[in-house]
């Protein structure tokens, strides 16, 4: 599981993570589904939302292994 997603499921859902962060449902959904990962300027905010259970340094592993898969 990304840290997107562990994430997501401790705020209570995308569309809930989209109206804290003012952007929509469908974006979150991409993040998840498409990326595996959060754009790097929500990363602070989404590891505060989640009260440091998913940290900033979790959330830009999702970057790395992103990285390493498209390199591949």
């Amino acid at each position: 599981m990304s840290a997107i997603d562990k994430a997501v499921k401790i705020i209570g859902g995308q569309t809930k993570l989209a109206t804290v962060l003012g952007t929509k449902q469908s974006v979150v959904f991409h993040w998840i589904n498409r990326h595996g990962q959060a754009p790097a300027k929500y990363i602070t905010r989404i590891s505060e939302l989640t009260n440091g259970q998913v940290t900033v340094y979790e959330l830009l592993a999702d970057h790395v292994k992103t990285d390493k898969e498209s390199a591949a």
